[in-house]
């Protein structure tokens, strides 16, 4: 595929309208404060991050009440029920991680845990047929959202991460705010003979944070690992379980469309590649990548409590393949004015 051509399985029209709708009331509620829009070429709509730093946007701390029920009002317009549930756990964990770090010792002077450090942020102008887009960044979630022509919607990068992984003290103990993208991934290795295990893990310690980090682009790699084909049926289905545990992260629009370009792609090249140990404890890696997505998953930090996962597209990262398309119409006479 070129950069100019645009996927028609990024088509997702109810996604869009819904999120320019919800972007509108919170443009409507706190628009006029300069650190909330901006133009959509800003070179800052590229960057997102997973740590804990003040970025581009308004915190929810920082918004009225009506404000803030709008923002989750976006977000949750833009990811499925599931995901949902996950970001609005993962920006509660913040509370968890505050009280654990007390009771530890582990807090770092200047570095505040507070659920309401979540930043939103608007590129261009919602609705319409210009570009734009929308951003929540904050510590262990990153949701990138870019739209064009009001009905192609770009959704990577997206990252859900959690520290703790699983709460160890309080009236919350046990409680897990990513169960699937760890149990998911250990049950297809489990479920490996020891044979395919030669091949899925080459390399028996993790690396210390997902390889890719918090890069504005990526690009794919060998493939590392066993890869679908080699799968006996129910080995299949586990992966493509794991996958779905991504993909799923989006609308049910949205993940339809992806999954049925996943297929198209083929999924018999599909790798799996796990690294570290493979009992719950042991600090533990594993990748998926495809033609054009790779996952990346991490929990080997705070004595592996701590997860890090990511879903990127080669092709469509910030909608890269969907502007293209549009501005080579625009400048060639066929598009919108600019």
């Amino acid at each position: 595929m070129t950069t100019t051509e645009r996927p028609t399985l990024a088509k997702a029209p109810q996604t869009a309208a819904a999120m320019a709708q919800a972007a509108k009331a919170l443009v409507a509620e706190i628009g006029g404060d300069n650190r909330f829009q901006f133009e959509f070429g800003n070179e800052q709509r590229l960057e997102w991050d997973y740590r804990p730093h003040v970025r581009a946007g308004v915190p929810l701390m920082d918004m009225s009440s009506t404000a803030r029920t709008a923002a989750m009002r976006l977000l949750e317009v833009s990811v499925g029920a599931r995901a949902n549930e996950k970001a609005n756990s993962i920006m509660a964990m913040e509370s968890t991680l505050a009280d654990h770090e007390a009771l530890d010792g582990t807090g770092v002077a200047g570095r505040p845990r507070d659920p309401a450090r979540y930043y939103f942020v608007v590129y261009g102008n919602p609705g319409g047929n210009e570009p734009w887009g929308w951003q929540v960044d904050g510590h262990h979630v990153s949701l990138n959202y870019t739209i064009v022509d009001s009905e192609y919607v770009a959704v990577t990068p997206t990252f859900f991460g959690s520290n703790p992984a699983r709460s160890l003290h309080g009236a919350n103990a046990g409680f897990r705010p990513l169960p699937e993208e760890e149990d998911v991934g250990r049950g297809l290795l489990h479920a490996l003979t020891d044979d395919q295990k030669k091949i899925a893990l080459p390399d028996p310690v993790a690396p210390s944070d997902i390889m890719t980090d918090s890069a504005a682009r990526v690009t794919p790699g060998q493939p590392v690992g066993i890869t679908l084909s080699s799968l006996d049926d129910p080995q299949r289905d586990r992966l493509v379980d794991l996958i779905h545990v991504y993909v799923d992260r989006m609308t049910e629009e949205i993940a339809t469309n992806q999954w049925k370009k996943i297929e198209d792609d083929g999924l018999d090249t599909v790798t799996f590649a796990w690294k570290g140990g493979p009992s719950v404890g042991d600090p533990h890696y594993y990748a998926v990548q495809g033609p054009r997505f790779l996952i990346e998953y991490d929990n080997t930090q705070n004595d592996s409590n701590h997860i890090h996962s990511v879903w990127r597209d080669y092709i469509s990262d910030w909608g890269d393949d969907m502007l293209g398309k549009h501005y080579a119409e625009a400048s060639a006479g066929h598009g919108h004015d600019h």
